[in-house]
């Protein structure tokens, strides 16, 4: 049921190990240089792929704007480098957060 729901609070739920957000951050670089390298690389293949994923349509044919190849390695590599990064360094940040001297405007000294 996702009426009334705040979908932000799940991200607490997800696991604060880092290795496991490396391995995304790699996987997401990785899906992206193929993005942008195999089209130069072999054209012919890319356009033969290509034209598979769009003629099968399994992705966002409902809408009737299916997208390429290209466009979903985008979508899927970005995703998986957020994705990774905000795992990788969300152990950091409450560390960080936990351990920083905070200094409110009743700590400054103003002699």
């Amino acid at each position: 049921m996702w009426i009334g729901r705040n979908p932000l609070r799940d991200l607490n739920d997800l696991p604060d190990e880092p290795r496991l957000g490396a391995r995304l951050i790699a996987i997401g670089a990785f899906v992206e240089i193929v993005r942008w390298s195999w089209p130069h690389l072999s054209f012919a293949s890319y356009h033969k792929a290509d034209t598979g994923f769009v003629a099968t349509g399994w992705l966002l044919t409902r809408n009737h704007s299916p997208l390429s190849l290209g466009e979903a390695l985008l979508i899927g590599g970005a995703m998986a480098i957020a994705c990774g990064a905000f795992i990788f360094f969300r152990k950091g940040w409450w560390w960080w957060a936990e351990h920083r001297d905070e200094r409110d405007i009743t700590q400054i000294d103003l002699k």
